[in-house]
C-alpha cells in the first residue's frame, strides 16, 4: 500500500500481547481507516483496491464516497452498489475503510445450522478460543433467509454515517447458497472497528450480496483465524472527536 507524504498517512502496527492460542495460525489484519473516522463522515478513499489485495484475500469494507458495500473473497474485491447489483471492483477504485487478512481458516468453528443473526453471533463467540482478540470468520453454506443492504454514494459535505445509512436500500433474499465474510471485534477496539460481529454476504453465483442485517442459516459451516497483529492506515489529518456519531455494532 503506498504511503506518500501527500496522503500524510500514518501506519499503526499493533502487536497483540498473546500468541495465537494452541499454536494455531494467527493472521495479521490490514486495515484502511477507522470506524470512528467513517462514523464521523470521512469517506475519502485512500488505498486502492490493488493495494488492498496485496495485503489480503478475505475481508470487507466500503468504497470512496461510501459508494456501496465491499466483499473481498478468494482474492477478488466485489462492490455491491445501491441497486443490489454485484460488480467486480476495478484495481484503481479506492476505499476509506477496509479490513483484510490472508485467510487460512485454521480455527474449526463447527456447524452453525438453523441460527438467526444474534444466535449465530452468540454461537461463534462461545467457540472462539479467546474472545478478547479480533477474529476473521468465514461461514459457507445455505441461508434460508437474509436481509442485506447497500448504501448510496455520498456527496460533500459528507454527512455522518448515521445519516448516510438512512438512504440505504434493503433486499430480502431466500434460499441462497453463499458465504458470510465476518470480523469479530472485542469492545476494547471499538475506536478502530465495529464492536461485536460484522458480516457481509456474497452469493455463490456472485449476483447478490451486501451488509447483513438479518439472516437464518440452513446447513452451514464456520472457520476462522485469530488476529495477532493489526496494521492500520490512519485517515488523513486529525482523528475525529470520539463523541461524534459513535458507531453501533455492525453499522458498516
Amino acid at each position: 500500500m503506498p504511503r506518500t507524504p501527500l496522503l500524510r498517512s500514518a501506519v499503526l502496527a499493533v502487536a497483540l500481547l498473546l500468541a495465537a492460542p494452541g499454536g494455531l495460525f494467527a493472521a495479521t489484519l490490514h486495515q484502511t481507516g477507522t470506524i470512528e473516522a467513517l462514523s464521523a463522515g470521512d469517506y475519502a478513499g485512500r488505498a486502492t483496491c490493488a493495494a488492498v489485495l496485496r495485503q489480503g484475500d478475505f475481508g470487507l469494507g466500503t468504497f470512496d464516497a461510501f459508494d456501496g458495500e465491499m466483499v473481498v473473497l478468494n482474492g477478488v474485491i466485489y462492490q455491491i452498489t445501491l441497486d443490489g447489483v454485484v460488480h467486480v471492483a476495478k484495481p484503481g477504485q479506492t476505499t476509506p475503510f477496509a479490513q483484510v487478512v490472508r485467510f487460512a481458516g485454521s480455527l474449526d468453528l463447527g456447524r452453525v445450522d438453523g441460527l438467526d443473526l444474534p444466535g449465530l453471533g452468540a454461537a461463534l463467540t462461545a467457540r472462539l478460543p479467546d474472545p478478547t482478540r479480533m477474529c476473521a470468520v468465514r461461514v459457507d453454506g445455505a441461508f434460508a433467509t437474509l436481509t442485506v443492504r447497500s448504501v448510496p454514494v455520498q456527496t460533500p459535505p459528507w454527512p455522518c454515517l448515521a445519516e448516510a445509512v438512512k438512504g440505504q436500500r434493503t433486499y430480502p433474499l431466500t434460499s441462497q447458497q453463499g458465504t458470510l465474510v465476518g470480523y469479530y471485534t472485542p469492545p476494547g477496539l471499538a475506536v478502530l472497528s465495529p464492536p461485536g460481529w460484522h458480516f457481509h454476504f456474497l452469493s455463490n453465483d456472485r449476483t447478490r450480496g451486501g451488509h447483513v442485517l438479518a439472516l437464518t442459516t440452513g446447513p452451514a459451516k464456520a472457520r476462522g483465524d485469530a488476529v495477532d497483529a493489526l496494521d492500520v492506515l490512519y485517515p488523513v489529518g486529525p482523528l475525529p472527536r470520539l463523541d461524534v456519531a459513535k458507531p453501533a455494532a455492525g453499522t458498516e
